[in-house]
């Protein structure tokens, strides 16, 4: 069920009828099931997956906190994030290590041969989060299940993220709103820009760039060359618009998600690129696993490694497959770098459109081995520039001048595009204007994907 599906239109529209005309008590109860409705959609085998995780949480955090000292508490937390661990390592490592102890690269050789379940990794580090926050004391126990299946299986945020802390949610799905109008015309406007990133601009991008990552030495270098950028745009459209929608969705039901990204592509540092992409991501990652190996406080080196290992262990996480290993060791030694620059010379600054320059393309580089299917279409896209003709290039330009529109709109667009711009415009600008600018949006997203719609990329995550 995709946020830009007719599906989820009806289904949505149920559930929000719903979850307005129930009393107020019965409101965390339709959160359950819709959002185990929404779960089953994809692949109904799975769908006590969420549950099962849940139940594992709810159990071991009051097991943690039955424990009579400090270090009781702590191999009990460590326990339980261990068992919250494994179904994720299962399902989605178990091939992964058969190939690595056999000293084999090749992706298809398997033995599970099993379906990853939809937003498992997203579902464990939620429920990682909530143990974590309680042993430390950051969060007070949740001793009601209902409330902690509801703040694991509110569909928005459900799938792919944002990856929320037990404070975050769990305070608003206590006190759910009631209908609120002045939350409407927000809610629809960051919700369009998120489909018309989705639909507009990542689905063709997709379509465009998807048969050259298929076979890089069948394209020409400048082919090659523009799949490297596509993909940039892609991920960013896909995985922002994704997000966006789920904000938009989340507040139609009177509940506020974070924001996932801010402009990353205007990062002047890959250091300022892990503060503006996937935010929930890098917050979760500093405080659960880079600060626990020791961050900054023991020392430099020891930080640099610290660095590394996070952004190591964020790569695999993503997929496992060595390219998603290079790609997060390309990130870590990217913000390694940048660290050690600060230290060494703390007063030195590129200048602004060399730091962006400098990091867009070190950022789109790098993404080639996340899109890869393997190193060695990885390393061929890169070297098909320089190795490859380029061909005839008014005709590259004819037959992609769709995707080369985008390229030119998006440059265009990019620093407006921020939520609080979006919200702030929706309730300032007079209603004649933002009703046809929705109307606009969708008008155009569904014209554009004539009706279809490609699966988000952080499902396969």
């Amino acid at each position: 069920m995709l946020f830009s599906s007719p599906v989820y239109f009806g289904f949505f529209a149920v559930y929000l009828l719903v979850h307005f005309l129930v009393p107020q008590r019965f409101r965390l109860l339709v959160v359950i099931v819709g959002g185990t409705i929404f779960y089953s959609y994809w692949e109904p085998i799975y769908t006590p997956v969420p549950h099962l995780l849940m139940l594992m949480a709810y159990g071991g955090a009051l097991w943690m906190d039955r424990a009579q000292n400090e270090a009781g508490r702590k191999r009990r937390m460590i326990a339980t994030v261990v068992a919250l661990l494994l179904p994720l390592i299962f399902f989605k490592y178990t091939d992964f290590l058969y190939r690595l102890s056999i000293g084999e690269t090749d992706t298809s050789i398997k033995i599970l041969n099993l379906p990853l379940p939809l937003g498992i990794s997203f579902v464990t580090f939620t429920l990682i989060a909530y143990v974590v926050d309680v042993f430390a004391r950051r969060f007070r126990i949740e001793e009601r299940v209902q409330m902690l299946a509801a703040y694991v299986i509110f569909f928005p945020h459900l799938i792919a993220g944002p990856i929320l802390r037990p404070h975050e949610l769990i305070p608003q799905l206590d006190r759910l709103r009631s209908f609120a109008r002045r939350r409407i015309l927000p809610a629809l406007a960051i919700f369009s820009v998120g489909l018309v990133k989705k639909l507009v601009f990542a689905d063709p991008i997709s379509h465009a760039i998807s048969p050259i990552f298929a076979d890089p030495t069948a394209h020409t270098g400048l082919e090659n060359l523009f799949a490297m950028y596509g993909f940039s745009l892609q991920i960013y459209c896909d995985f922002s618009g994704y997000t966006d929608m789920a904000i938009g969705s989340a507040l139609l039901l009177g509940v506020y998600l974070p924001n996932n990204f801010s402009r990353p592509y205007l990062a002047r540092s890959i250091v300022d690129f892990w503060h503006r992409w996937h935010i929930t991501l890098s917050h979760w990652l500093r405080d659960y696993l880079y600060i626990p190996l020791g961050g900054n406080r023991r020392g430099f080196p020891r930080q640099i490694g610290a660095i590394l290992v996070t952004m190591v262990l964020g790569g695999l996480w993503h997929g496992a497959n060595w390219t998603f290993v290079v790609w997060g060791a390309l990130h870590g030694a990217g913000v390694a770098v940048g660290h050690a620059i600060r230290r060494v010379a703390p007063g030195f600054r590129l200048p602004g459109w060399l730091g962006l320059l400098l990091t867009f393309h070190f950022v789109t580089l790098a993404w080639v081995f996340f899109r890869s299917p393997d190193f060695s279409t990885a390393t061929k896209v890169l070297a098909a520039p320089f190795v490859q003709s380029w061909g005839d290039v008014n005709s590259f330009a004819a037959a992609q001048a769709y995707p080369l529109f985008l390229f030119a709109a998006f440059i265009a667009l990019c620093r407006y595009d921020d939520n609080r711009l979006v919200k702030a415009a929706a309730r300032r600008l007079p209603k004649p204007v933002v009703w046809p600018a929705i109307a606009a949006m969708w008008a155009l997203a569904i014209t554009i994907s004539t009706g279809s719609s490609a699966a988000f990329i952080y499902f396969e995550f």
